[in-house]
Order: structure tokens, then C-alpha cells, then sequence
């Protein structure tokens, strides 16, 4: 009975430390390191010259608590009255696509990450007499931005970016190809699980 305790011990004793000694990884040596986040995303954003809002979700699974992939998506909350020759037109803007990070000191109360969101949308224009489509544009949108984030709680951040909207396909006779370019501002809510 003691010869069997011992070896069982003795065993017990050598799988932690082989436990202990696993290689470093890129990811992480745990399970824990693993985790995720969703999220309410508010862009604000000129569009031909006007300040327009649009809003969203998004959500990850965040490596380490620093890296994060995942997907966006996000949309005008009001829809742009253009007017061209004398008659009324409404456009809609979304896309969604890829959303791409990196927390900088993501354990402090404030810190700074880096991020960028990777999509393609569309551009849909509807004439304001007859409710009909009169033009659809597919778009390619890429928005490197900057942000400050707060850890609010283990299980919900704040944070506020800013950064640049470039969209490539505007091919309208309601839009120039740059009015759909300019500098961005947002806040996103975030909710999860952060390691």
C-alpha cells in the first residue's frame, strides 16, 4: 500500500512539473489566455462634407488580452439626402468585415491600443419620388484608427477612438469618389470575458 501511494505520489509529482515546464508560446501557455468580446460601436464620420453617425456591433476573441481578430458591422443611422438636378435622393451606407487589434498595457485602469477594421458594404441610392433604387455602389472600407481605453470592469471596457475612413469603389453620379474619405471619432462599449 505505501509502495503504491509513493509511486502514485511520484507520478502525480512528475505530471505537474511537465505541466510547469511547457514551451512559450505565441498565443499562450493556457486555455485562459484565450478569450472574447462584443460590442455596440458608434462611429462619427463627414460624408460629403456633413457630420454623419453610424452605428454597429462588433465582436473578438482576444489573444493574451493584447491581440484581438474578429468581425464588424456598421451603418448609417439616418440616411444622406442628396439633390441632383432639381430632384430628391436618399442613400443608405454600410459595411462590415474584419476588426483587427492590439491592446497596449491592457492591465492598466488607462491604456492605448491600435486597431483597424477591414469591409466591404455598399452605397444604395433611392430616388425620393418614386422609392425606387437608382444606384448601388459596392465598397471596399479600411479605418486604421487610434484609441484610449478604460477598464471599467473585469467584464466591461469603454473606449474612444480616432482615426481615418478611406473608401475605395464610389462610382455615382451622387457622390464624389472622396466624400466617403475623412476622419473618424467613436466610442465603442465593450462587454466579456478579459483576462
Amino acid at each position: 500500500m505505501k509502495r503504491t501511494l509513493f509511486v502514485f505520489s511520484l507520478l502525480v509529482a512528475i505530471i505537474a512539473h511537465a505541466q510547469s515546464d511547457r514551451p512559450k508560446t505565441l498565443i499562450g501557455n493556457d486555455p485562459e489566455d484565450i478569450s472574447g468580446f462584443g460590442g455596440v460601436l458608434f462611429s462619427f464620420t463627414p460624408i460629403d462634407g456633413q457630420l454623419n453617425t453610424l452605428t454597429g456591433g462588433g465582436g473578438a476573441v482576444l489573444f493574451d488580452n493584447t491581440f484581438f481578430i474578429g468581425g464588424y458591422g456598421l451603418g448609417l443611422t439616418t440616411n444622406k439626402e442628396t439633390t441632383l438636378d432639381g430632384a430628391g435622393y436618399s442613400s443608405s451606407f454600410d459595411h462590415g468585415g474584419f476588426w483587427l487589434g492590439y491592446n497596449i498595457k491592457p492591465d492598466e485602469l488607462l491604456h492605448l491600443g491600435i486597431d483597424t477594421k477591414l469591409g466591404w458594404g455598399g452605397i444604395t441610392t433611392k430616388s425620393e419620388a418614386t422609392n425606387q433604387e437608382v444606384n448601388e455602389d459596392d465598397v471596399f472600407v479600411f479605418n486604421p484608427s487610434f484609441y484610449g481605453e478604460a477598464n471599467i470592469a473585469y467584464w466591461f471596457k469603454i473606449n474612444a477612438n480616432i482615426g481615418f475612413q478611406k473608401t475605395i469603389g464610389v462610382d455615382s453620379q451622387y457622390f464624389d469618389p472622396g466624400d466617403f474619405d475623412g476622419p473618424t471619432f467613436g466610442i465603442s462599449l465593450l462587454f466579456g470575458w478579459f483576462n
